[in-house]
């Protein structure tokens, strides 16, 4: 995403966070990004691509500060731990702080399905790829960082939309992270 596209997309998470997709107008996050309404619909020509924008921004900031807080001296243990932090915690408590999650969770999978599937797929990518290091410790216990990635991936997606407790949570992400050190320890 360019600049200007990321700002507005930026603004566009914001107001939505505070207000529910249902009730933010295209004025408002022209407000909030300190632009004029044309500018936002010349970069989003409409509600869907602006809400498609939004929901890519948030994937693509994720992974950004994933990559950012991943430096050389972490261990497995920590990089792991970085990565279920960010990706389950934080954004689990995203949409708990969000009025009307219900209601952007329903718009996202009934306005932009197909940007969803693109993300969700760019999304299995990207743990495969923080996978990859450990392929030959997966490959001892008969696992692929494809297999393993999928497996998160879907397993994290279904924990942020049907967990109702911090606690829960908590729970069920230490368990990821267990299995996560177990399959990535070789085999001797």
């Amino acid at each position: 995403m360019k600049d200007r596209e990321c700002k507005i997309a930026a603004a566009g998470y914001d107001v939505i966070s505070q207000y529910g997709v249902r009730r933010v107008t295209m004025a408002d996050v022209a407000e909030a990004a300190g632009v004029s309404r044309q500018t936002v619909y010349n970069v989003f020509p409409n509600r869907e691509a602006l809400l498609a924008a939004v929901v890519r921004y948030h994937f693509n900031s994720k992974w950004s500060a994933i990559r950012n807080c991943i430096t050389p001296d972490l261990d497995r243990k920590q990089r792991f731990q970085a990565l279920l932090d960010t990706l389950v915690i934080e954004s689990w408590h995203s949409l708990q702080a969000m009025p009307h999650a219900d209601e952007l969770e329903l718009e996202i999978a009934t306005t932009i399905k197909d940007e969803i599937v693109e993300i969700h797929a760019e999304a299995r990518r990207n743990i495969c790829e923080f996978l990859l290091p450990y392929q030959d410790a997966l490959n001892s216990h008969d696992m692929t960082a494809n297999g393993l990635g999928d497996l998160l991936h879907h397993s994290i997606m279904g924990l942020k939309l049907g967990s109702t407790t911090l606690e829960e949570i908590q729970c069920v992400t230490a368990a990821m992270l267990a299995c996560l050190m177990a399959v990535t320890e070789p085999r001797h």
